[in-house]
């Protein structure tokens, strides 16, 4: 199984070859319980080390894809039967009035209800303590591991703060950059975010966007020494 590799590309090795096996694996090429190949023969195939191999596969794991087996390999655990359907009619008739619909992104059920037992089963009690002020310290860490592989943004977990609302968190921004500043913000954005920070006594500077986000010329043009952006 050929993956062909850009090396020009800003997304690292692991990154493509966990990309590419996804992808597969939705689109049904490998189905539930198909082996993938062994880490040595698909690194040799790709022209890259053993170690980038393993990387694609253990995030394939992580996101419960596939599950690797002891002295045996990396086998797909995705199967398309266990979705959601997300229905693009806005007004269905055959959904419930009372359904919660969930954006799954892919994400099968029984991956879901498996990493739920997984936690139940790791935390014990502890999931119901009151999570500390700054947020879980187990979610934080697992939020710079994604932005450090899906972003290649490397932050470290007290850079991380997790809260309950939105307008709340953006008081606290203010607090800890300071109110006298100038804020440089998308536009368009949420509304809310330029009225928590004017509230709090903050300059706003609504930075125009095109199809790749904020414009360069705008961040250039900008006096604003904080940047507030939404990462989807």
């Amino acid at each position: 199984m050929y993956i062909e590799i850009d090396h020009s590309s800003t997304i690292c090795a692991y990154m493509q070859i966990y990309q590419e096996l996804r992808s597969r694996i939705i689109s049904g090429a490998f189905v539930y319980g198909a082996k993938l190949p062994s880490k040595r023969v698909l690194a040799k195939e790709c022209l890259v080390s053993i170690i980038t191999v393993e990387h694609a596969y253990q995030l394939l794991c992580d996101e419960g894809y596939c599950e690797m087996k002891p002295r045996s390999g990396c086998y797909v655990k995705y199967c398309s039967d266990n979705f959601f359907p997300v229905s693009d009619k806005k007004n269905d008739s055959t959904t419930p009035s009372n359904a919660v619909i969930i954006h799954n992104d892919n994400i099968s059920f029984s991956t879901v209800s498996s990493l739920l037992r997984k936690v139940i089963l790791d935390s014990g009690e502890r999931i119901l303590m009151k999570s500390p002020t700054g947020g879980s310290a187990e979610l934080r860490d697992a939020i710079c591991r994604y932005l450090a592989r899906c972003r290649n943004i490397n932050v470290s977990s007290e850079q991380i703060i997790i809260g309950s609302g939105a307008e709340y968190l953006y008081g606290l921004c203010i607090q800890m950059l300071g109110r006298d500043n100038m804020i440089a913000l998308e536009s368009p954005s949420y509304e809310k975010i330029r009225a928590v920070y004017t509230a709090n006594g903050a300059v706003c500077d609504m930075l125009e966007m095109d199809s790749e986000g904020i414009r360069t010329d705008e961040l250039e043009r900008t006096q604003a020494k904080i940047l507030h952006v939404t990462a989807l």
